[in-house]
């Protein structure tokens, strides 16, 4: 049994490597502390809440206790509830470490995510640069870090990656529908990335028209099936159909006279038109969401310049001078951040500028490549991905947070080309495979 099982190591060397990736991630879940705020801690709450059967409610920063009779539809219930399944079923401590239920389950994630990532490099670009996909993900500090952090981008990783292996293997447009479905209802901003698979659905050229319609209509149907539930609730909650209510607030905060590229915040403002929608420590969610939109779209009318230039001041925001998104696994308190936070920036900056250049260098390669050779492949469908959440941030916001979750596909771009160049410079001792 041993030997068979030693032997099965050999064969799949890259499991050493995944165990690797898992025992760093373990190591740090349990060596920091890391305790959930803001956002996370409103994840978290509802999570709570929900298991408990208290409904999906309203809550003020920084602890986000639902108000009976106060529905929320900020953010969708996608991640929250999962949590509630988790703590339904085990409880949200582990051991009596408070929160650990939630840090195990993205060691999970992780998990998945490192095979995913794994299996889809070596089935598109080899194996070689498949392995060296693992390496940088596996060992990748920001990837071992959010572990500990109660956040949606793990899950939103996991399903993304699942959603896409299973496009490019079994494609099952019933499984793939309901999978994107739930994939929009763990974050905000994937609303619309069911499009990417129709369009590339669409754009492939080995299926007739006919195939291809009769698979849209199957994903699309299945899709619909996951979100409709979540838009009739709201429905009811609010006498609206509206899929969540964060939409304005983001649209705004990143589109008016004071807006800097990132998060800021609207009630600050001076002469603030938010100001009238707050309620105690809290505010009317719908009534800025309309509103918001409102004003964004008229000030983008009136602004067109300045909208580009902070558009530009986004993208640069999400992948040079804003990456600091570590700092959210060293909160170890309500406003209180481990002695190493300022060090950890700076070591995320140091290191993932770079991986950034080379990112956009893979980009501009899978630009070039579609434009004169007209190739639908898995290089398009990344550089589709990649078009997608820019047009996003390009729009709503610069934020570290909206790049992370796709480091694991990034990871591939990357290792693509730092190997490229490697088998330049040493073409006797590397081949693709």
């Amino acid at each position: 049994m041993i030997s068979k099982f030693i032997e099965y190591i050999k064969k799949n060397k890259y499991l050493i490597l995944i165990a690797i990736g898992v025992i760093l991630r373990l190591i740090w879940i349990f060596a920091m502390p890391t305790y959930p705020e803001t956002d996370f801690m409103w994840y978290h709450v509802k999570g709570v809440e929900l298991s408990q059967g208290k409904g999906f409610l309203y809550g003020y920063y920084p602890y986000y206790t639902g108000i009976p009779g106060m529905p929320t539809a900020f953010r969708p219930i996608g991640y929250p509830g999962t949590l509630a399944v988790l703590y339904f079923i085990f409880g949200s401590s582990f051991f009596g470490i408070e929160f650990m239920v939630a840090k195990l389950f993205n060691i999970v994630l992780s998990t998945l995510i490192m095979f995913l990532t794994f299996k889809l490099a070596k089935q598109f670009f080899g194996k070689k640069i498949a392995y060296f996909t693992l390496f940088i993900y596996a060992l990748s500090p920001l990837a071992i870090t959010y572990n500990s952090i109660i956040c949606s981008e793990l899950l939103f990783s996991a399903v993304l990656m699942l959603s896409i292996y299973l496009y490019f293997n079994k494609n099952n447009p019933i499984v793939i529908g309901l999978l994107i479905g739930y994939l929009t209802l763990i974050r905000p901003i994937g609303v619309f990335i069911p499009v990417i698979f129709v369009l590339y659905e669409f754009i492939k050229k080995d299926v007739n028209l006919k195939q291809k319609i009769k698979y849209i209509v199957s994903f699309g149907v299945s899709v619909a099936l996951v979100i409709t539930p979540w838009i009739i609730r709201n429905y009811f909650a609010f006498g609206e159909f509206v899929f969540s209510t964060n939409g304005g607030y983001v649209f705004y905060v990143n589109n008016n006279d004071y807006a800097i590229g990132s998060w800021s915040d609207p009630f600050k403002y001076p002469d603030s038109p938010m100001l009238k929608y707050k309620v105690g420590d809290g505010f009317d969610e719908m009534a800025v969401n309309k509103h918001g939109k409102e004003l964004a779209k008229q000030w983008i009318k009136e602004n067109p310049k300045r909208f580009i230039e902070l558009a530009f001041l986004r993208i640069a925001n999400s992948y040079w001078y804003k990456t600091d998104d570590i700092m959210w696994s060293l909160t170890i308190g309500i406003n209180q951040w481990h002695p190493i936070t300022s060090k950890a920036v700076k070591l995320e900056k140091l290191l993932y500028r770079p991986f950034y250049i080379v990112l956009f260098i893979f980009i501009l390669y899978a630009i070039i490549r579609f434009i004169r050779q007209r190739k639908i492949d898995f290089t398009t469908f990344i550089l589709l991905i990649f078009l997608y959440f820019n047009a996003m941030m390009f729009v709503l916001e610069g934020n570290s947070r909206y790049v992370f979750p796709l480091h694991p596909i990034y990871s591939m771009g990357v290792a693509f080309i730092m190997f490229s160049v490697l088998k330049l410079l040493f073409p006797d001792k590397l081949s693709e495979n």
